[in-house]
């Protein structure tokens, strides 16, 4: 009877085990749903374009191209809503001349399909073949990744030769940002975005901006990330903002003289940190 109910309780354990892991990426994204509506956002000037990705998803996302040459901001965002609730940021660039492809991942803003590590990578692959396609030469594209995104920009940047990556409230790697939330929990990270075994593999030049009061992604996880990238870097600690309350005016201005340095194909010069 007692290895009876001992057996029971094992399998009981383990199915509970077994459920939480394959249960993960309900606590890691969190898509809306609905297909936003590029007038909504003030976006009429945005075309909305359809990105073939892989396993026959099709996605639905915002471009303007530039119109002065100036580089393509591939915008990756994070890893809850849509597009439209970044049009703010991507307002900032279109006003300077700077051409922006908001990509939207399967699974979020009514694109089918399921978000996963692999999945995302494969979506923005497919942006960068797109604008490559538009006449976008890949040093002419910034790519750049907000939170979740940062992940899937520093994974864009080991593959593609973009003129600068920027890095909006950066991680270290899914398992360690678990780790800081969860402690307890003892199961493996599927979907691991492990930026910090990457980001040494990168050669174009890096911007990273956190906010001192962050509590999603530990302020200290982007500091590392940072000590470890290649020169040229640059570190901008925002020390009374947090996660969601970063961008203003001052802040997008560091990001396009970061670009407007590095990007305008004339001999770059190194950064130093500046906080």
């Amino acid at each position: 009877m007692i290895l009876k109910q001992l057996l029971l309780l094992l399998f009981i354990i383990s199915l509970f085990f077994i459920v939480a892991y394959y249960s993960q990426r309900h606590f890691i994204y969190f898509p809306a749903s609905e297909t936003p509506n590029p007038k909504d956002f003030g976006a009429e000037d945005m075309q909305v374009i359809q990105l073939p990705s892989a396993k026959g998803v099709t996605l639905t996302s915002w471009y303007k191209p530039t119109e002065n040459k100036k580089p393509t901001i591939l915008y990756m965002h994070g890893n809850a809503g849509h597009i439209g609730y970044r049009m703010y940021l991507a307002r900032q660039f279109l006003s300077e001349g700077y051409g922006v492809l908001l990509l939207e991942y399967r699974g979020y803003g009514g694109n089918p399909g399921k978000p996963t590590e692999a999945g995302l990578y494969q979506d923005a692959r497919a942006a960068v073949h797109f604008l490559k396609e538009q006449g976008v030469p890949e040093d002419h594209i910034v790519f750049y990744g907000e939170s979740l995104g940062t992940g899937v920009a520093t994974k864009m940047a080991t593959e593609f030769s973009a003129c600068a990556l920027v890095l909006q409230s950066p991680f270290t790697s899914f398992t360690d940002l678990a780790r800081f939330h969860y402690p307890w929990i003892i199961l493996p990270v599927i979907d691991k975005y492990d930026s910090l075994s990457r980001i040494q593999q990168i050669h174009v030049p890096v911007l990273m901006l956190h906010g001192h009061l962050d509590r999603i992604v530990p302020y200290d996880q982007g500091l590392n990330l940072f000590n470890q990238a290649n020169q040229p870097k640059q570190w901008v600690e925002l020390k009374y903002k947090g996660h969601l309350d970063l961008w203003n005016p001052e802040f997008a201005q560091k990001v396009m003289d970061f670009i407007q340095n590095y990007c305008s194909h004339s001999q770059s010069k190194q950064l130093e940190r500046t906080f």
